[in-house]
């Protein structure tokens, strides 16, 4: 059983992991894409940025989205 977060400490959580990244500066998550199935209730998270994030950004977006989505559900 993974620990459950609501959704204001999920996006607190996935923004704190992101900031680690100098390379994604300038970017934040703005929201979390609930989904009702198997092992994980969220699915995914909408990145927001001040540019276009490059491929670079959005490889590091997704292994954080990743890495959280396996460790914890949304309450």
């Amino acid at each position: 059983m993974k620990p459950t977060l609501a959704e204001d400490a999920l996006l607190s959580l996935l923004n704190w992991e992101l900031a680690a990244y100098d390379e994604c500066a300038g970017c934040c998550f703005t929201s979390v894409r609930r989904y009702s199935g198997d092992e994980a209730n969220w699915v995914d998270a909408q990145l927001a940025a001040d540019h276009a994030p490059d491929l670079a950004e959005r490889f590091i977006a997704g292994q954080v989205v990743g890495e959280t989505r396996r460790a914890f559900d949304l309450a």
